[in-house]
Parts: structure tokens; C-alpha cells; sequence
């Protein structure tokens, strides 16, 4: 069955993931979806249907349930779900699941076909968004099976569907401000970031620590920073707790990929 997505979708089960992986890897729970993200771009004049990639890596049958949930990120970065249709940048009216019920064997590989709806009213000029959630729907039945008397895991994946706008230019990121949360340690270091254009922009979020006694210098690992249009939140970071005491040159780094201009900020600050 084929049906587009709207505000009556059941959506109660807000992405319980299941994260444990020890428990996941002994008891053989879960499923597995590529790719993570979906982009539709209205530009095109022939969106071909794209195709999500299941895997049931489980000696049990599997039976899945889509939905979708309209999102967005909170002042310290984190997704808040509500249901289709609520935010003016849902995407979920805008695109169709076959099947939106899958039954996979065990051991079995499926795609699913995610298509755009043609013709849509919704404006084309706005960049909108969606989360499309896979739920699994029988997981009392697994758990039977499995002999789990005390815990039943429902597991549940959520992939990102974009759709881009017939204009989608315009990008432009900031890093508005950078300060310590704390003046003693554990040390962490809030960066808050403005996404100012008309686009979506995937950025990577490099920090760097200078000793200015030593100079000697430490970098982080990148931090992924994916923000909508006129979103603002701040990332908080942990400041590494082998550095010494001493005055430090902290640098936040904003790196949206080629042909963005790298965003850059400076704190000076003495740790102790």
C-alpha cells in the first residue's frame, strides 16, 4: 500500500533507538537502513524514487512499520519530534512509502522506494525536512521467540529526508559567540552557530587549544554540524583534561565543505 504522510500517522514512539550495543550484539536485536540521509531536489525536472536499503540480520521474521515525524534541533542542538504536519518546514505530506509495511525474513535484504509527490502545493521556494521512522512491529513475537520474559526491545531507526527547493542557494553560516561553561574543571566550551542563508549546510566543527606559554598546540576531533535555515543552537564541546594549567588561544573552526568560506572564532582564556 502506498499513501503519502499526514498529521493522522501514528507516530507515539518518538525514536527509542536502540543504542545498547551489548545488549543489541547478544541478543541479536535490530536492524540495519542506508543510507542515513534522502534529498529530493525540486530543481530536477525528473525525481527518480529512491530506494532505502533494510537489512534483517536477526534469526527471527521482522516486520516494520513506516511513519513520520516533523523535527527540529533545541537551543543545545538537540532534535525535538512532533507530529506531520505541526512545523511549516515538514516534509512529511510531501513524499510516499512502498511499502510503508515491510516484512523481512530472517537474513533477509529489501529495499523500500521513497517517492516525491508530483505536482504539490506546497511552496518550492522553502526548504523542507522530515524524519522517516522504521519501526519494528513485531517485536513481542521476537521477544517470544527469543525466550525474553523480562524485556521487550522495540527498535526503531530514523532516516533524514530533505527536500531541496527549486532555488536552493544562498548559504551562509556564523559563529556568533564562544564562551566556558564553567570557570573550573571539567572544562567545556559552548559555540553557538547561526545558520543565516536559505540552505542546508552539513559543516564540520574543528577545535584547536595554544598554549601561549608553550605554544604547543592540540586539536580535537571534528564535530558533525548539520543546520536548517535560520537555525541557531549551541554545541557543546569538552575541553581535553590532559591540558595543563596555563593561558590558552581557543579556536573554533566552522568548515561547510568547498566553495564555504571557513567561519572562525577566538577565546582567550586561562585554564587552571
Amino acid at each position: 500500500m502506498t499513501r503519502s504522510f499526514s498529521r493522522s500517522t501514528s507516530w507515539r514512539l518518538l525514536l527509542i533507538l536502540c543504542l545498547i550495543e551489548p545488549l543489541l550484539s547478544q541478543a541479536q536485536i535490530g536492524f540495519q537502513v542506508s543510507p542515513a540521509k534522502l534529498y529530493f531536489n525540486r530543481a530536477s525536472a525528473d525525481n527518480q524514487p529512491l530506494r532505502l536499503h533494510i537489512t534483517n540480520p536477526m534469526d527471527t521474521r521482522l516486520v516494520l512499520q513506516a511513519t513520520c515525524a516533523d523535527w527540529r534541533r533545541d537551543s543545545v542542538g538537540e532534535k525535538v519530534y512532533y507530529p506531520p504536519g505541526t512545523l511549516p518546514t515538514s516534509g512529511c505530506s510531501l513524499f510516499t512509502v512502498t511499502p510503508d509495511v515491510i516484512e523481512l525474513a530472517p537474513g533477509e535484504k529489501r529495499d523500500v522506494l521513497v517517492s516525491l509527490i508530483p505536482n504539490q502545493q506546497a511552496s518550492a521556494t522553502a526548504l523542507r525536512n522530515a524524519m522517516l521512522l522504521l519501526t519494528q512491529s513485531n517485536e513481542q513475537e521476537v521477544a517470544r521467540q527469543k525466550g525474553a520474559s523480562q524485556f521487550i526491545i522495540k527498535a526503531q531507526i530514523g532516516v533524514h529526508v530533505y527536500v531541496l527547493p527549486s532555488d536552493h542557494t544562498e548559504p551562509e553560516v556564523a559563529i556568533t559567540g564562544m564562551s566556558l561553561t564553567q570557570a573550573t574543571r571539567p572544562y567545556q566550551v559552548n559555540v553557538k552557530i547561526h545558520n543565516t542563508g536559505k540552505a542546508l549546510l552539513e559543516s564540520q566543527l574543528r577545535m584547536e587549544y595554544l598554549n601561549m606559554s608553550t605554544m604547543e598546540e592540540v586539536k580535537t576531533e571534528a564535530i558533525p554540524v548539520n543546520t536548517m535555515p535560520d537555525e541557531a543552537f549551541r554545541v557543546t564541546t569538552n575541553v581535553p583534561a590532559t591540558l595543563s594549567a596555563g593561558k590558552y588561544l581557543i579556536v573554533a573552526v566552522l568548515d561547510s565543505g568547498p566553495g564555504q568560506a571557513l567561519k572562525v572564532a577566538e577565546l582567550e582564556t586561562v585554564l587552571k
